[in-house]
């Protein structure tokens, strides 16, 4: 179940990026973000107010991600997605003990 669960949201990712965006559509979300915003400021519950304040904080990050966002706002170039290195599978143990041991203070074992 989690791998087809990975799988859907990786090709709702690809989907979003290879899309044109609409017309407006980070301005509105932006807008959308305000409005919930207020709505938990003025909420009667602690609990709402939370509730308010994570769908406005989802909205602004989403209305300032992608190409259209605050990076064509901005004028900054295109992300580079990040080169993480990779290792083999039976990469050395001893320099992940040595490495734990950097990290945590203790012996390696």
């Amino acid at each position: 179940m989690p791998d087809n669960l990975r799988h859907r949201v990786r090709e709702l990712i690809e989907y979003d990026d290879a899309r044109e965006s609409a017309p407006g559509e980070h301005t509105g979300t932006l807008g959308a973000a305000g409005a919930f915003t207020l709505c938990a400021l003025r909420a009667d519950s602690r609990l709402g107010a939370v509730a308010f304040a994570m769908v406005a904080g989802a909205l602004l990050m989403r209305a300032a991600s992608g190409r259209d966002g605050l990076r064509s706002w901005a004028g900054a170039a295109a992300a580079r997605p990040v080169q993480v290195p990779t290792r083999s599978p039976g990469a050395d143990a001893a320099a992940d003990q040595a490495s734990g041991a950097q990290l945590y203070g203790t012996p390696g074992v």
